[in-house]
């Protein structure tokens, strides 16, 4: 069986957000999987005299280090775990390039079986795992740990495994 691929996009501003992904990304580690990790472009002019020196500093940082995900790495991926900031939106300018991508992708038949995580900094996941789910998505339910970051781990993990599991044949 070849190795399960985890893709994670997220998008964050200040490096909160960040966190939550790269929990995510090192509970999939742990499962033994291959991971992939995008963050969403900003789209517009930022203020930047409205945010702190710290979130500025993170910011460009983040815009240095990451790439944003691509068709190819969700075709890719045999699941995507979505990181969202807790003021989430599925309009905002952030997603919705992204999402669109992914609803023509869905329409195509191209994302078929493939599993999908939600994890959201507030835990308040309605929003986005509504989205995942109209996606087509398989989707993996959220852990009980009350720690955003510990949850994240979790979730990242349980994604990873219940991808292994599906992949192989095996139920869950």
């Amino acid at each position: 069986m070849s190795q399960t691929e985890v893709l994670i996009t997220f998008h964050s501003r200040c490096g909160n957000t960040e966190k939550l992904a790269l929990s995510a990304a090192v509970g999939a580690v742990q499962a033994r999987a291959n991971i992939r990790f995008r963050r969403l472009p900003d789209v517009g002019e930022i203020d930047f005299s409205a945010i702190s020196p710290e979130c500025k500093k993170a910011l460009e940082r983040m815009r240095k280090e990451y790439v944003a995900p691509s068709e190819a790495d969700l075709l890719r991926a045999d699941a995507v775990i979505f990181v969202a900031p807790a003021a989430f939106r599925p309009v905002s300018a952030e997603w919705t390039e992204h999402l669109d991508l992914i609803q023509d992708l869905h329409s195509m038949g191209k994302l078929d079986g493939k599993v999908a995580a939600a994890i959201q900094s507030d835990a308040g996941l309605d929003s986005l795992a509504s989205v995942i789910l109209r996606l087509g998505f398989i989707m993996v339910p959220t852990g009980t740990q009350v720690d955003s970051v510990e949850r994240a781990l979790a979730h990242g993990r349980r994604a990873a495994e219940v991808t292994k599991m599906l992949k192989s044949g095996h139920s869950i």
